[in-house]
């Protein structure tokens, strides 16, 4: 009996200290509202402030900068095929003359992309008293060549001793053409970048932010 007296007398100091820890636990935590009969297991944690909502500009700005490059691109490019459109019709305008071709073959040009073509077509025509040298198709051509099978399809369009008619500039006889049409290049840049233009301007107006008052009640709905 007083074995059992000696472990409770040494027992009632511990239970003390116990007991004052989680009166003091007890201060430090915020008490539940009033009125609610359940309490979240989330009501304890910390809600976010609403000020911070909606700060993450740098990572929204990063879309709308990318639309806006894709149609600053589309419109460079839409704006260099329709140039060489325009350019190339204006020489449905110049007077015209009879030529031959001197000479006529097909050279191969090396580049990153692989080999590639040029028709090379040289001819004589007359301006009045003037004799004149051209070796030009047309006022736009591909910077790196053709496709074999378009270069050749040339050379056979204009053989050597043919005669065709050529096409000059009337304020400089020198420049002159044989044809008037602009190269299928030109076209497909018009339509490229006419796609891009209009898909990056579409990109541009399409909401892309949530109203932080929304974001606001879903966070209270979760930590509520």
């Amino acid at each position: 009996m007083l074995h059992h007296l000696g472990r409770a007398a040494e027992l009632l100091p511990l239970r003390r200290f116990f007991q004052a820890a989680e009166s003091a636990t007890d201060t430090l935590r915020p008490s539940p509202p009033r009125g609610s009969s359940a309490i979240s297991p989330l009501a304890w944690l910390p809600r976010p402030d609403p000020a911070l909502l909606g700060k993450e500009e740098p990572h929204q700005l990063l879309l709308p900068c990318l639309f806006a490059t894709v149609f600053l691109v589309g419109v460079v490019t839409a704006s260099r095929g329709w140039d060489q459109i325009s350019r190339a019709r204006a020489s449905a305008a110049w007077p015209y003359a009879r030529a031959i071709i001197l000479s006529s073959e097909v050279r191969a040009l090396a580049d990153t992309e692989g080999m590639r073509w040029r028709p090379v077509i040289t001819y004589s025509y007359q301006v009045g008293r003037r004799e004149v040298i051209g070796s030009r198709l047309s006022r736009e051509e591909p910077v790196y060549g053709y496709p074999q099978a378009v270069a050749r399809a040339y050379v056979g369009r204009y053989p050597q001793g043919a005669v065709v008619l050529v096409y000059y500039n009337s304020e400089n006889i020198g420049e002159s053409v044989l044809e008037q049409s602009a190269p299928r290049s030109a076209y497909l840049g018009l339509y490229l970048g006419l796609i891009l233009a209009t898909t990056g301007l579409l990109l541009l107006l399409l909401p892309r932010r949530r109203d932080p008052q929304q974001l606001q009640s879903a966070v209270t709905r979760i930590t509520g």
